[in-house]
């Protein structure tokens, strides 16, 4: 069994470790360290700035994806 680190839950970091998570056995665990529990959609943020979008319309909790994906594969 491997444990595999992901640093960074951005595009890139949430992305790979959704791809490493269908790719590899059940065995291995992926784990992803981020700086929050929240993702951002960071280009919407001009909207939230000029009050045309809240801050919940361009973010959301981790951990329910985290959670979804480790019942489902």
């Amino acid at each position: 069994m491997s444990k595999i680190v992901v640093l960074g839950a951005g595009i890139s970091g949430h992305t790979a470790a959704s791809y490493l998570r269908k790719l590899l056995p059940k065995e291995h665990e992926v784990i992803v360290i981020a700086p929050n529990s929240k993702w951002n959609w960071i280009p919407s943020n001009i909207w939230v700035g000029i009050g045309a979008m809240e801050p919940e319309d361009v973010t959301f909790e981790l951990e329910k994806v985290y959670k979804k994906n480790r019942r489902n594969i």
